[in-house]
């Protein structure tokens, strides 16, 4: 494989795995524990720190136009994804808790969801594997404390 094209897996691999939402299967909603969200975020911020200027520094293939715009669309949301990242760790050290960090939590959701689309059609290569599985393990962790809906109550008989 390519050096070009490892790095394009690469770079999907880290989109989809902060793109991973919770549902009843994969993760029980926690409470809030500001503590505890901020350890993650600020591992998950660790984890994709340096994503961007990895991919910026890759040579650019001999592609067409079209393939051109989608490389630079996919170097900015990844730019966009470690900048949100870190936001969110800014955020949560100040004391913000869920209500005021869940809209930079869902937007680097769909900053990823993006990435991971436009990643399809770039090449990448391996160097990062080890962050992005750390990155899909971190944003597993923090997904239940912002999916917090509470449990029904019991029924007594």
């Amino acid at each position: 494989m390519s050096p070009n094209r490892l790095h394009l897996h690469v770079a999907w691999v880290a989109a989809a795995a902060l793109t991973i939402t919770s549902t009843s299967s994969m993760a029980a909603s926690k409470a809030w524990d500001q503590q505890k969200v901020t350890q993650i975020a600020s591992q998950l911020a660790e984890a994709v720190s340096g994503v961007y200027d990895e991919f910026r520094k890759q040579p650019p293939s001999d592609i067409a136009s079209m393939q051109q715009n989608a490389r630079f669309r996919l170097q900015d949301e990844l730019r966009l994804l470690e900048s949100e990242t870190h936001v969110l760790v800014r955020q949560l050290k100040a004391g913000d808790g869920l209500d005021a960090t869940q809209p930079i939590y869902d937007r680097i959701g769909v900053v990823a969801r993006d990435a991971r689309e436009n990643a399809r059609k770039q090449m990448t290569v391996e160097s990062i594997q080890k962050r992005v599985d750390r990155a899909e393990e971190l944003w597993t962790q923090l997904t239940p404390y912002y999916t917090n809906t509470p449990a029904p109550a019991e029924k007594n008989p």
